[in-house]
């Protein structure tokens, strides 16, 4: 009796569905009659997709997207088979024979509510799905799935299934704001769609239904285990179906189904590089081409951004940051959380940063002290146990339990792994409060390789490198120097050291420029004043030329912002960017050209046709003899004077040093024949470094940290060329006279033809000079202003 039963459900089921069918196809029928009322589809290759902008160094490497959807368009021919496959197998394994829709799916799903009160899925064929996302709403009404069916049947007419295919794969949502499979694939697996593999073919189709499945389970995975089970179990069901339809074969299937999920996106593993320089990109297409073209146009930027002088500038800032801060001192017991004051687990408790942690020499990371004494402090980081010894936290000078507290969540230092036995030994560390940054320029062509705006893009987005208007101190000094060069002085010209007083008539104010030390040289040559940034001296000649010749010299190497003819223009009291103080000393490896800042050397639309381009903007500013002898002064800086700490580095390198009053500004702009580097550290308001954190101590450093990694990767084999129109000359380096046997301080100088010294030294002459007999000045060391 079961057994007829059963015979004649199956007899009325298939009688049913040819029933069905006739009605569905006398359904279609009608509507192609009848097609007024009913869309109708445009050319599908005129549908612009919203697709990614793509950012890329100067490697052509990818470096960032901009986009609301990230999506990029592939060819069919760069979708593999094993992915078109698994989206047949899995939506619709009719695809190649029926005419755009899938009326074996249909009834199933039409059964599978009415005898199961749920779908069987398989509803919608890819044609009816690609239809749906491109002229319809995903509102679930009898209308709307009419309207799908003809459209579907419409681009069946038109394209060919390899063509429906490839639009489908594009269209796609998969999760977040990924769109598209080539999208998709990059995000999850970090490679393109052409290079996937079984398992990755059947994971991506397993979204498509629910595609923010393995997104969650990747934002929040300690909240999703069953859907990771689920996400796992359904890739299996697909590659069942594809073995079952001949697509791969038992061996294939057997391995596909033993690879694990990806625990996590290849996106989560990229380091964040460039944030500060990235931003200036997406403001300069922003305001050139609109946040529709850059956002949705699919737009490629090429730029001039080197990715690894990035890295290595930002590690040299933010270390340098971190020496300064710790001199400052331990300043961070208030603002310490307290996992036991918040009544949390210390054992248990996962810091949020925890999350992709990877663990390596120096990296610095949160921990959470589980116990601590006068000598020690036991830190929990994730798996791995902590040791911090007190010597591991002298800087500080305070004992470690008055530094530390069970339960407190602090920053540490990895100095040592013991991978086997999960230990780490640390050191203390503390987050700055000072900010800095850093810029790097190629002499020859003016591309910015590497821009640093602040400690953390995360917490301030506030370029300091193009928007803050600083002090520049003595860096500014160069600048007059050169002007002084080109009217009448020579590096062996004589100026008095002593004080003096000057009625300013722009401020209508008697003026008295100080030494940094608060002590007078007494007659001091022009190379020596600038070797030790001598503010009295540098007021003389500022006195001398003009103050407002120096303003127009200030022009000519590029300076924009506000300076106004003040005699206090000689100490660097206005404001400029670190942009364009990096612009301005370009001038002197250049010969005395000036080479305009720029990052973006190009930009694509998604048809790749060019619609901007840059190229390098070079201005002879200065004569090409007197770059040259400044650029012999600066490397004199350097080499005996207040930039001393780069004396070390094997290349030419120049450079000036810059502090301001009370320490509030510190600078160093510093060069070498191919690329021009400058650092600014202060806080964001007007506020004390501390006491002798001056342009040497606090800037430098930043500097020759960045210039070994760059000479180490590039090596300076170029040396800086001297023009026919300067001759070397020996000179006694005290008075500046020609050189006698008598003479101690015997240097090369170098002079424009013609203005060289025509008077030899002697010994009348050393006594003018104060301690000429005395230490050689040449061997001291001096913090300038």
């Amino acid at each position: 009796m079961k057994k007829l039963f059963s015979i004649k459900r199956k007899l009325i089921l298939f009688l049913l569905s040819i029933v069905l069918t006739v009605l569905m196809g006398l359904l279609v029928g009608i509507i192609l009659v009848f097609q007024k009322g009913f869309p109708q589809i445009k050319n599908l290759e005129d549908i612009k997709p919203v697709i990614m902008t793509t950012i890329f160094d100067d490697q052509n490497v990818l470096i960032r997207e901009f986009a609301i959807e990230k999506r990029k368009i592939v060819k069919s021919t760069d979708i593999p088979d094993v992915l078109k496959n698994s989206i047949i197998a899995s939506e619709d394994n009719q695809f190649y024979s029926h005419w755009g829709i899938n009326f074996r799916g249909v009834i199933r799903a039409i059964l599978g509510v009415i005898f199961r009160n749920k779908s069987a899925g398989g509803g919608s064929s890819i044609t009816q799905q690609l239809a749906r996302g491109l002229f319809l709403t995903p509102e679930a009404t009898y209308s709307r799935k009419l309207r799908e069916m003809l459209l579907a049947v419409q681009i069946e007419k038109k394209y060919s299934k390899e063509q429906i295919l490839s639009y489908y794969c594009n269209k796609i949502f998969l999760g977040g704001s990924v769109y598209g499979v080539e999208a998709a694939s990059r995000y999850y697996f970090g490679k393109q769609v052409k290079d996937i593999n079984l398992a990755d073919a059947s994971l991506l189709t397993a979204l498509m239904p629910t595609p923010n499945l393995l997104f969650d389970i990747f934002n929040k995975p300690e909240q999703n285990p069953k859907k990771k089970d689920y996400i796992l179990r359904k890739r299996n069901f697909i590659l069942k179906k594809m073995l079952k339809l001949n697509f791969i074969d038992k061996k294939e299937y057997n391995e596909a189904v033993k690879i694990k999920l990806p625990e996590k996106s290849f996106e989560s593993n990229k380091e964040s590089v460039g944030d500060y320089f990235l931003e200036e990109v997406r403001k300069y297409i922003e305001a050139k081409f609109g946040d529709n073209l850059l956002y949705k146009g699919g737009l490629r930027v090429y730029t001039s951004l080197n990715t690894e002088m990035q890295k290595w500038a930002e590690d040299s800032l933010k270390e340098g940051l971190r020496q300064l801060d710790k001199r400052r001192g331990w300043r961070t017991r208030d603002k310490l959380s307290n996992l036991l004051e918040n009544n949390l687990d210390i054992k248990k408790y996962k810091i949020p940063s925890w999350k992709n942690l990877e663990i390596k020499l120096e990296k610095i990371v949160k921990g959470i002290v589980l116990n601590v004494n006068r000598k020690r402090a036991i830190v929990r980081i994730d798996e791995y146990t902590g040791k911090l010894s007190s010597k591991d936290a002298l800087w500080t000078k305070m004992s470690l339990k008055s530094v530390l507290k069970k339960g407190d969540v602090a920053f540490f230092r990895v100095k040592k792994i013991d991978n086997e036995k999960k230990e780490l030994y640390l050191s203390l560390e503390q987050e700055p409060d000072v900010q800095g940054a850093v810029l790097v320029v190629d002499n020859k062509t003016g591309q910015i390789k590497a821009m640093v705006g602040g400690y953390s893009f995360r917490d301030s987005k506030w370029n300091n490198a193009t928007q803050a208007l600083r002090q520049t101190g003595s860096t500014f000094k160069p600048i007059i120097y050169t002007a002084a060069l080109e009217n009448g002085y020579t590096p062996a010209t004589i100026i008095k050291d002593e004080p003096f007083s000057y009625f300013d008539k722009w401020t209508n104010e008697i003026w008295e420029p100080q030494n940094h030390d608060g002590h007078f040289k007494g007659l001091i040559t022009f190379r020596r004043a600038l070797e030790q940034s001598r503010n009295v001296v540098t007021a003389r000649i500022v006195e001398q030329i003009g103050p407002q010749r120096v303003v127009e010299y200030a022009r000519k190497f590029g300076v924009t912002s506000k300076l106004k003819p003040f005699m206090s223009i000689s100490l660097g009291v206005f404001e400029v960017t670190l942009k364009e103080m990096v612009a301005a000393y370009t001038i002197f490896p250049n010969y005395g050209v000036r080479v305009n800042p720029y990052y973006i050397t190009e930009v694509r639309d998604q048809n790749s046709n060019i619609i901007d381009e840059n190229y390098p903007e070079k201005k002879q500013a200065v004569d090409k003899n007197i770059a040259y002898i400044m650029n012999c002064l600066l490397q004199g800086v350097v080499k005996y004077g207040t930039g001393w700490r780069a004396r070390y580095l094997e290349a030419p390198i120049g450079g000036k040093t810059g502090t301001t009053d009370d320490y509030t500004n510190a600078w160093f702009i510093g060069f070498s024949p191919s690329v021009t580097v400058g650092v600014w550290i202060g806080f964001d308001i007007t506020k004390s470094l501390g006491n002798e954190e001056t342009g040497s101590r606090a800037a430098a450093p930043v500097f020759v940290s960045f210039m070994e990694k760059y000479l180490n990767k590039y090596k300076a084999s170029q040396q800086f060329r001297k023009p026919s129109g300067v001759i070397m000359v020996d000179i006694d380096k005290i008075t500046g006279k020609l050189l006698t046997p008598d003479c101690m301080y015997p240097f090369k100088e170098a002079f424009v033809t013609g203005t060289e010294p025509l008077e030899f030294c002697s010994e009348e002459e050393h006594l003018k000079f104060l301690d000429y007999y005395g230490t050689a000045e040449e061997d001291k060391i001096e913090e300038e202003n």
